[in-house]
């Protein structure tokens, strides 16, 4: 690659457009910068990005890995600056967003590993909790952080609220005024930022509007199409169209003699067994079951929820990608503590499981995750 180094501009610009992949530009423009700067974010545009899952950390080094659907491999990214991040590491439009053991917090490029500093943990509104550990549930961008509109929003603490921030123009966080359920995910969607809540509502947080710190009930759910059983709850763009996602599964806690908890065993059995797929009108409150995603499949984890055109063979219509994204398996100092293992591609036409990743994920760290490949 050192000849590379040499050539003309124009000619590097060259091989950059016949680069059509983000996992051979990693592999050319990861040992090659002057390819890397060569490169445009139009050179990608000719066809749809294929997810990578960013695989759980390593207890060694400061390599991280991102396994590709496409080529069936892992490629290896030096990143120090996800390292150590245990449950505080998620990602959004292509960008992972940290937090430190100061609390302090930074958005990162994965691949150009530039970074972007945001308010600081401690203007959050719970902070002071005595049982708050600076845990990040969630992260969602606006927009690429490039642009002078961005906003983050983020689920955070131990009474997982909302708050959010303008990288470079806000100081602080500011924290959304929340009830007593819980939230479980967060989309920017038509302009807006919406929430769901344990209860399977839809909020809306209209961070632009005259009301900033208040989110609104704009759709709720129908107790007849409820899940029994609701382990986690996602929101995710589809087409066009809202999707709330249930996550239904099992987990199983010890317990001790007397039949109660066991609170000194860390150790937590859990695994997905199903997913239901919801479109919400928001206009009138309207709940379908969705049976069918035509021609698109879903990427969920301990990232923003994101929908792909399966264009590509890799990936398959209809079906859900979904990542391990267990955080209770993370707390507690027993070394059985960890998770990563419960990863798979459901298809929703017959239910049926089939694994994306049969490598190594389990970790005592942070969970694995999808990255949109991006600029």
């Amino acid at each position: 690659m050192g000849i590379m180094l040499d050539l003309p501009h124009d000619l590097l610009v060259y091989i950059a457009e016949k680069v059509d992949s983000f996992e051979d530009f990693v592999a050319l423009g990861g040992v090659c910068k002057a390819l890397r700067s060569a490169a445009t974010k139009e050179n990608f545009s000719r066809r749809p990005q294929i997810p990578w899952l960013m695989l759980a950390q390593r207890e060694d080094g400061d390599v991280r890995g991102f396994y590709s659907l496409s080529k069936g491999m892992i490629r290896t990214v030096t990143l120090p600056e996800a390292n150590d991040k245990r449950c505080r590491c998620l990602a959004s439009e292509g960008w992972l967003i940290t937090a430190e053991s100061d609390w302090s917090m930074t958005l990162l490029h994965p691949l150009s590993r530039r970074q972007i500093r945001l308010p600081h943990m401690s203007t959050l509104e719970d902070h002071d909790s005595v049982e708050y550990d600076g845990c990040i549930w969630k992260a969602v961008l606006s927009s690429s952080p490039s642009s002078s509109d961005c906003t983050v929003m983020i689920i955070q603490g131990c009474l997982v609220k909302l708050a959010f921030c303008k990288p470079g123009i806000n100081n602080a966080w500011t924290t959304i005024e929340t009830k007593l359920s819980m939230y479980f995910d967060v989309i920017h969607f038509n302009g807006n930022f919406y929430a769901v809540d344990g209860q399977g509502n839809v909020l809306l947080c209209d961070v632009e509007g005259a009301n900033p710190t208040i989110a609104k009930v704009v759709a709720k759910f129908p107790s007849e199409l409820q899940p029994t059983i609701i382990e986690k709850l996602y929101l995710v763009e589809s087409s066009g169209k809202l999707l709330v996602v249930s996550r239904e599964g099992v987990m199983v806690r010890p317990v001790d003699e007397t039949g109660d908890v066991d609170e000194d065993n860390c150790e937590l059995t859990y695994g997905t067994t199903s997913f239901q797929v919801f479109e919400v009108d928001l206009s009138n409150d309207g709940w379908t079951e969705v049976k069918n995603l035509g021609n698109r499949a879903l990427f969920l984890g301990h990232n923003s929820s994101f929908s792909v055109e399966a264009s590509h063979e890799c990936v398959k219509a209809n079906c859900i990608y979904f990542a391990d994204d267990c955080m209770e398996s993370y707390y507690g100092e027993d070394e059985s503590v960890g998770g990563g293992k419960d990863m798979g591609i459901y298809n929703l036409r017959d239910g049926s499981f089939t694994p994306h990743f049969t490598g190594e994920s389990y970790s005592r760290i942070t969970p694995p995750m999808w990255v949109a490949p991006s600029f």
